[in-house]
């Protein structure tokens, strides 16, 4: 799934390929679901608009339009791709939706699952509401070393599920908690309120990092992941544990293991990472 980084990512790329840019048609196939609270009002609010910019919160990303009431609430979900093409391309085999432009190009929306979903908010008030669904924003005053303190000190779930609870902690995935929580020397299973007194600190900051590494290289393409060129990011030849599974732990030599937590694949060291 595209995290922070990648959902950045891409935000960065359409900022400064489409603002400013006319939306000449909405064209969609074959999965009308993607498109709420339906495709003809999607169709209604965007045709003809010009977009003002792109935003993001967590791994959502907001196209903002220039009526300044409107924006679209674009997720990714698991494997959707946003790409830039010319018409003249070839066809993207999962593009579900497609956005023509007034400069000649299009946009599509490409989803192999058909989870992500293009959503229509008609008012400021709504895009409030939606946002404030997401707890701490990295990179932002919001996300302070006291405040998470406080959030993890609060539950008694395993610590890589607090920090992958978007309520929480906005944009944090797999791939980010297992790097983090690694760089940490932290125990995915670890009780959230039993970390020791430094242990906190040493996880925020390792967010941080990783979450600013994975930008850096432009995100992490394991799966689906493409930038808004159709790139992978180059980010998985930093990775230190996720999907490391069998190999030496960088740190200490020690291979690197596969475990379940909350339900999900979970990549740590045995030894740098012990109970």
């Amino acid at each position: 799934m595209p995290e922070l980084p990648e959902v950045e990512t891409i935000r960065r790329d359409l900022n400064k390929e489409l603002k400013d840019r006319k939306i000449v048609k909405l064209k969609y196939y074959d999965w009308a679901k993607m498109l709420k609270p339906s495709p003809e009002a999607v169709q209604k609010a965007i045709e003809g608009k010009k977009i003002r910019g792109f935003g993001r919160r967590a791994k959502l990303l907001l196209m903002h339009l220039d009526d300044h009431d409107t924006t679209i609430a674009l997720h990714l979900k698991l494997s959707g791709q946003l790409i830039l093409r010319k018409p003249t391309d070839p066809p993207d085999r999962f593009a579900h939706i497609i956005l023509e432009l007034d400069n000649g190009k299009e946009l599509r929306f490409n989803d192999l699952r058909k989870f992500g979903f293009m959503k229509v908010i008609h008012n400021k008030a709504d895009l409030a509401k939606l946002l404030s669904e997401f707890g701490s924003e990295p990179f932002t005053p919001e996300f302070t070393l006291e405040k998470f303190k406080e959030t993890v000190a609060k539950s008694s779930r395993a610590i890589k599920t607090v920090i992958m609870d978007q309520s929480k902690i906005a944009g944090v995935g797999n791939i980010y908690a297992d790097e983090a929580l690694w760089r940490a020397r932290i125990h995915p299973e670890n009780p959230s309120n039993k970390l020791n007194y430094s242990q906190p600190k040493d996880l925020y900051e390792a967010i941080l990092f990783v979450l600013k590494q994975g930008i850096e290289d432009r995100g992490t393409s394991v799966d689906q992941y493409l930038d808004a060129h159709g790139d992978e990011g180059e980010h998985a030849r930093n990775l230190k544990v996720f999907r490391q599974n069998g190999k030496p732990c960088p740190r200490c030599g020690t291979i690197i293991k596969k475990i379940r937590v909350g339900g999900r694949g979970t990549h740590f060291c045995p030894e740098c990472q012990h109970d």
